[in-house]
Formats: C-alpha cells, sequence, structure tokens
C-alpha cells in the first residue's frame, strides 16, 4: 500500500508539472497575442497595452521556473531515474551509483525565462521613452510666450 501511495504521489506530482507546463505555453502564447496587437494599434494603457505584455510574460517566467524546480525536486527525490533504468535494464540487480544529468528541453527553460524577462525591460525602457518624449513635445507649449499662445 506504502508503495502504491508513493507511486500516486509521483504521478501527481509529473501531472502537476505538466499542467504548469501548459499554463507557461498558454500565458505566453497569450502575451505574443497582446504583443503583436500592440505592434498594429496603439492601445491606451489598459490590460491590452503594455501591462497585459507585462503580466503574462511575468507569469510564464514564474511557471517555467516552477516546473525547472519541481521537476529535479521529483526526479531526485523519488529516485524515478533509477527506477528507469531498473524498468530498462531488468538484468541490472544492483544499484552502483546514479548521476542525473538533464537534456537541452530542461535546460532551454533557461532560455525562456531570460527572454521573458528581456521583453518586459524592453518594453519598458520603449514605454518609459515613449512617455519622456511625449512630455518633452508638450513642454515648449508650456515656455512659450502668452500672445504666441493665443495666436
Amino acid at each position: 500500500v506504502a508503495d502504491n501511495l508513493k507511486n500516486t504521489k509521483e504521478k501527481n506530482m509529473i501531472t502537476a508539472i505538466i499542467v504548469i507546463l501548459v499554463l507557461s505555453l498558454l500565458s505566453s502564447l497569450l502575451s505574443s497575442g497582446f504583443t503583436c496587437t500592440n505592434a498594429v494599434s496603439n492601445p491606451y494603457q489598459t490590460f491590452l497595452g503594455p501591462i497585459g505584455v507585462y503580466t503574462w510574460n511575468s507569469l510564464c517566467g514564474i511557471f517555467i521556473l516552477t516546473a525547472m524546480i519541481l521537476f529535479p525536486v521529483n526526479i531526485e527525490g523519488n529516485g524515478l531515474s533509477v527506477q528507469l533504468a531498473h524498468g530498462c535494464f531488468s538484468f541490472l540487480q544492483t544499484h552502483i551509483e546514479s548521476a542525473h544529468t538533464y537534456g537541452y528541453s530542461y535546460w532551454i527553460m533557461l532560455l525562456i525565462i531570460f527572454l521573458n524577462i528581456a521583453s518586459i525591460i524592453i518594453i519598458y525602457f520603449y514605454d518609459h521613452a515613449r512617455y519622456s518624449k511625449k512630455k518633452e513635445q508638450e513642454r515648449p507649449i508650456e515656455n512659450a510666450p502668452k500672445d504666441v499662445i493665443l495666436f
């Protein structure tokens, strides 16, 4: 019964990791959609504007980071690589030593996190530069003489 309970716990953790990765994919798709919408239109500061891109990029990064933490915890904590080795190679009777290595598909998720951070930084600086330019264009009217403004 204890072995079956442990097996259920492992499966639930793997299912949770898959759900988190699907949520990160959906949030990345929403971020891409908002970015494309912002590229062809001029949204006002609503959730469809930069705030929406910030939100969905942040959520995607958080989901990816959570999956990157939960996956090794599940693998190493429950000894799943040893179980896989015994399942694939039935002639292995004793376990001598194991080393966990993660492939490109795991480490590429770090690239996803860095790209999300980079896009948030780029949008922030672009939005800040646009706001500064807008304020700079408004400034000459404030400093102009009264007769020029009335003209």
